[in-house]
């Protein structure tokens, strides 16, 4: 019948009737948990007039003597319908007169198609006299956990309808179950419907009905079963003491559950991997330390001494890697390890040289913080190495600035100061540093320096 009242309607299309049949699971779902008759109305050619194509009934007690489905709604009779109509906005606590001409109370939600145009409302109706009705939390939070998907913009049930949903009555019997949840309880083994059924003979957990019917907070338990995992939350209507009923809520959480647990797996697997990344990278450092020890040309040892750095700043990523598990690292967390690791081999400069870190402070990708500390590595050890020649105080201060696209690191020292044009042409560290830069970080690279003055360096690189 719905689909023959919708085709009456001349304004839908066959999309949009789809979408109203989707729609009105939510208005079954309503009814009865907020114990009130709630409808879906069309509007037709006549902009004065709409249809009923679908009238849910409360288990209880309906304000109707017979579904209306079918019927007329008429503009100067339903004032909030053809609001809503007319401006695809809620319209709240309305009043309205019957097609049995009762005076009630209405509040309207409109339901758009994927181009945003108001196909149909969702009445929700007491009478004026139980205004209290709409203003109970319980119908604050059901009608908006369940309606606010359906404007919704997105053609689909909001996300709180594809659970289970079974309704007691305040005896404990059941008075509703929905498509999901009846799936469910099959796939448990029950053979049969369980309309009817009583609270203790199809509850999963442990829950009793007089503890449900008395706590104020939703209760929600995670259980496994028959290989399921499921997460079951009851709560309570309470907008009338005699017609108080219990809601179970009933979310299959197997897929997540299972998903979690393999991410845990893969986090333990892949710190494993960054330690002994990180070793293997050390034992390098170490090999090579030895081989310097045995060199006796200054030049060579020199040239292992940076290439030593250079593994260790990668190896601290890898480090921090395996310590968190996580892929994403804290900028000045990596700045303060290479500048730790820079001054161990630098000992003459302790308490000689202060270092500071200063500005913004985030998170940065595994990769991009391999790059940023090859890249602060080559600054800082050249700061250490040159800045401060002689047994002279110094400062070192590095400055990160995040911004919208790109963020910048500065690195600053009050040392003597460099001939830039010959260390352009002589260094292989500034030559990696420009390549990671431009290459890896998709950034820019700055040098300004004077003789005497100190040396202010400063890199972009492109935010994630």
């Amino acid at each position: 019948m719905l689909k023959n009242y919708c085709k009456m309607c001349a304004t839908l299309t066959s999309s949009d009737i789809e979408k109203i049949e989707r729609v009105t699971e939510t208005v079954s779902i309503l009814s009865n948990i907020l114990n009130m008759d709630v409808f879906i109305d069309c509007p037709t050619r006549d902009e004065e007039k709409a249809i009923v194509v679908y009238h849910a009934r409360p288990e209880t007690k309906s304000l109707y003597s017979k579904n209306i489905a079918g019927e007329i709604a008429d503009s100067y009779r339903e004032p909030a319908v053809f609001r809503s109509f007319m401006t695809g906005l809620p319209s709240k606590h309305y009043k309205a007169l019957t097609q049995e001409n009762e005076n009630v109370l209405q509040n309207v939600v409109p339901v758009l198609n994927d181009i945003q145009e108001v196909i149909g409302v969702i009445i929700m109706e007491c009478l004026e006299n139980q205004e209290n009705k709409f203003n109970t939390e319980l119908f604050n939070q059901t009608a908006n956990k369940l309606i606010e998907g359906i404007d919704v913009s997105r053609s689909k049930i909001p996300e709180f309808v594809k659970d289970g949903v079974v309704v007691f009555n305040k005896d404990g019997f059941v008075t509703y179950v929905n498509q999901v949840a009846k799936k469910i309880y099959s796939s448990l083994g029950f053979s049969k419907t369980i309309i009817g059924e009583n609270f203790e003979n199809i509850t999963l957990t442990k829950s009793k009905l007089e503890k449900i019917l008395y706590q104020k907070d939703e209760e929600s338990i995670d259980i496994s079963i028959s290989g399921l995992i499921l997460n079951i939350s009851y709560f309570v209507t309470f907008l009338e003491e005699k017609n108080s009923s219990i809601v179970m809520i009933i979310r299959d959480i197997t897929k997540e559950k299972n998903n979690e647990q393999e991410l845990i797996l893969k986090s333990v697997a892949i710190k494993e991997i960054h330690h002994r990344v990180k070793n293997n990278l050390q034992t390098i450092a170490s090999l090579l330390r030895i081989q310097r020890r045995r060199v006796e040309n200054d030049e060579a040892k020199k040239i292992l001494e940076e290439t030593i750095n250079r593994i260790l700043s990668i190896a601290i990523t890898h480090e921090v890697l395996s310590d968190n598990g996580l892929d994403n690292l804290n900028i000045k967390k990596i700045i303060q390890l290479i500048y730790n690791n820079s001054f161990a081999n630098s000992i003459d400069k302790i308490g000689r040289v202060e270092f500071n870190i200063l500005g913004d402070d985030f998170n940065i990708s595994s990769d991009k913080a391999t790059s940023i500390a090859l890249v602060v590595n080559e600054l800082l050890q050249n700061a250490i190495n040159y800045a401060f020649p002689k047994e002279e105080n110094g400062r070192i201060d590095v400055t990160i600035e995040m911004k919208k696209f790109y963020s910048k690191v500065s690195i600053v020292d009050n040392g003597v100061g460099i001939d830039e044009e010959r260390y352009r042409e002589n260094s292989l560290g500034l030559m990696i540093v420009e390549k990671i830069v431009k290459d890896k970080l998709k950034g820019t690279f700055s040098l300004e320096t004077k003789v005497g003055k100190g040396t202010k360096v400063e890199f972009e690189f492109k935010n994630e």
